[in-house]
């Protein structure tokens, strides 16, 4: 059975930030048709960091070039709050110079201005399809531990409440003594 896309991301969070208002706007709208829900929109590196810090969204959409503060300043600002973070870089700057040092601050990805809503749909349902696999295998593993804890845990209560008992039989032979 195919999710239609819409359902498919609900409950996706995200923020848009570009210097461009029309630009944060634009993909906004886009974003929201796809089922996303767009929880904050920044203009600038410095107010991304701060939206981010505040909403903890599940995906940043983030131009690299932009005045005050840039894409590389705010990601590398946001790798040191959540090294895993869910940041698509949006560029028009395909120079090599700009990939290495996004490739450098561990970019989820990078889509390239002019770019197409079906292509930053695919990046995203990709980054927070292995976000969720990572986090179900971590809960997976909590989970066998949680039970192993609970056999030694159930062991040792069992092994307490024995010793319990035959410290009471062990009181009641000496009463019966006296």
């Amino acid at each position: 059975m195919t999710i239609p896309r819409q359902h498919e991301n609900r409950g996706i969070t995200a923020i848009v930030i570009d210097d461009d208002i029309d630009t944060v706007e634009v993909l906004s709208e886009f974003l929201k048709i796809k089922g996303i829900n767009v929880i904050g929109k920044g203009y600038d590196g410095l107010e991304a960091i701060e939206i981010y810090n505040r909403v903890k969204p599940d995906v940043v959409f983030l131009d690299v070039m932009m005045e005050n503060h840039d894409g590389f300043y705010t990601l590398e600002k946001i790798r040191e709050t959540q090294s895993d973070a869910i940041v698509i870089l949006i560029t028009a700057d395909m120079t090599e110079n700009t990939r290495k040092k996004l490739r450098k601050l561990d970019a989820s990805a990078i889509i390239y201005k002019p770019y197409d809503i079906n292509e930053i749909m695919r990046e995203t349902d990709n980054l927070v399809l292995r976000l969720r696999q990572d986090l179900i295998e971590d809960i997976s593993a909590k989970k066998v531990r949680l039970r192993e804890l609970n056999a030694i845990l159930g062991n040792r209560l069992r092994e307490s409440k024995t010793s319990t008992i035959l410290q009471s039989l062990d009181f009641d032979e000496k009463e019966n003594l006296v």
